[in-house]
């Protein structure tokens, strides 16, 4: 369809539009029947039930952590009876503990000292 052609039809539209707003009467269709807005029949009167609560389908708890880390649970070495390898576990417990402290207080990574896997617990 050319330019023109459109122009031609939504001026034609446009006219055909104003002409049907020109027939529609100015007043009320209530005015043109002579009747009152008093006059109509009142809507029936509802009653606003309140609303029912429903127990939830759901137990909602709180989220768990995935991961519960325990830094040196005071877990002492297990004794053997051989006051040497007491001594020497004894020793590598508390050389292990310093080094998780100082692996905390610099933000690095868990090791543990009792040879689990960190988390587990």
């Amino acid at each position: 369809m050319s330019n023109s052609k459109r122009y031609t039809f939504g001026l034609a539209l446009a006219l055909l539009s104003a002409a049907a707003a020109a027939e529609l009467p100015q007043s009320s269709i209530l005015t043109r029947y002579g009747v009152t807005s008093d006059q109509l029949p009142k809507p029936p009167a509802t009653e606003t039930a309140k609303p029912i609560e429903e127990k939830s389908r759901f137990q909602l708890q709180p989220e768990q952590p995935w991961v519960t880390l325990r830094l040196g649970d005071g877990k002492q070495p297990e004794k053997t009876g051989n006051i040497s390898i007491d001594r020497s576990m004894q020793q590598e417990q508390e050389r292990c503990q310093r080094m998780q402290e100082q692996l905390l207080r610099r933000g690095g990574q868990y090791i543990s000292c009792d040879n689990s896997i960190p988390g587990t617990h």
